[in-house]
């Protein structure tokens, strides 16, 4: 909304300077700063035009002069604004997605452990650092994630190995 009219000189004239305020947070908008006018007599400041979906991700970094490639700006639950550099997903996100922190997973990698005797299944090393592979990947195969009969027991030198190949 609009909230006072102010006379500034320009040269030798006096010209009005508008000050608004947010119609949301109620922080003040001096005309002088750019925010989103919704109708006549409705502004919003750029952190409320980001957070009610007025302006996109990558308007508003340019709005509050932020233009690097790999930055990212999303509202996390707390309703604050989180401006980060790097991975598009919001770090708040990140573990909520980890499948393999889940009781199922451990219990499918102690089964293929034990079915394998704790032995890497191509080097026989006993012990030691292990992994449970997944024989058709994690990724594209989420019905066989804990499937006992698609793991096999490898030493960490051999499930690297494994995974080299792959890129190949």
């Amino acid at each position: 909304m609009l909230k006072e009219i102010r006379k500034i000189k320009n040269g030798t004239m006096l010209v009005n300077y508008l000050i608004y305020q947010c119609d949301l947070c109620g922080a003040i908008i001096e005309e002088a700063w750019s925010h989103c006018k919704k109708g006549e007599n409705y502004h919003l400041c750029w952190d409320c035009s980001f957070k009610t979906s007025e302006i996109s991700e990558e308007e508003y970094l340019s709005c509050i002069g932020l233009a690097l490639d790999n930055a990212h700006a999303a509202v996390n639950p707390k309703g604050e604004i989180v401006i980060w550099i790097g991975h598009s997903i919001p770090p708040w996100e990140r573990g909520k997605s980890n499948k393999r922190n889940t009781p199922e997973y451990q219990a499918w990698r102690n089964k293929v452990f034990e079915r394998d005797n704790y032995t890497c299944q191509k080097c026989g090393q006993k012990g030691g650092t292990l992994n449970a592979h997944h024989i058709k990947s994690f990724k594209d195969y989420p019905e066989l994630r804990t499937d006992v009969n698609n793991g096999i027991t490898l030493c960490e030198k051999c499930h690297k190995e494994e995974h080299c190949k792959r890129r190949d």
